[in-house]
């Protein structure tokens, strides 16, 4: 009984997150439109969203990004991917970020299956208050094949 509680609870919480989160402008990646395809991109918290401006990101805190995808490959794993893009082709990779895409989606994914990955991102102290384009990956390792998109966000006090 107690297990199944703490599973109600925590689904009852997954809900209530994934409704108060708000959808947010995306831009897939060339490399990844044929491979995969990214419906909705959530970020909470993110008043912003409502006006289609960055989401004002706070130093400090964690900020929780969920994205809904669906691949157009089969993987027994995925490698998660975030950092700032510079260009299409300079990245400077978020070193704190768990790699580890399949403990925030399930895996093995399987073409044509739409599914969610939901993460905490760490906004460290030491992110300078600036405007960022940040490119979101979930790659095969095997294949390189990936879903991915770009959002705008600010880092703010």
């Amino acid at each position: 009984f107690r297990a199944t509680m703490l599973r109600l609870i925590l689904l009852l919480a997954c809900v209530l997150v994934s409704v108060s989160a708000e959808a947010v402008n995306f831009h897939p990646c060339a490399d990844s439109v044929d491979t995969c395809t990214i419906h909705e991109v959530r970020v909470n918290p993110c008043p912003q969203a409502a006006q289609n401006i960055a989401c004002n990101i706070r130093r400090r805190r964690s900020s929780e990004m969920s994205f809904d995808f669906t691949p157009h490959f089969d993987a027994d794993t995925l490698e998660a991917g975030l950092g700032w893009a510079k260009s299409e082709d300079v990245e400077l990779p978020l070193l704190s970020m768990d790699r580890a895409a399949c403990k925030y989606t399930t895996c093995p994914v399987r073409n044509g299956q739409k599914q969610t990955y939901t993460t905490l991102v760490p906004i460290e102290a030491k992110f300078p208050l600036n405007s960022y384009t940040i490119r979101w990956a979930l790659k095969d390792p095997v294949t390189s094949k990936r879903c991915c998109f770009t959002i705008d966000i600010k880092v703010v006090r």
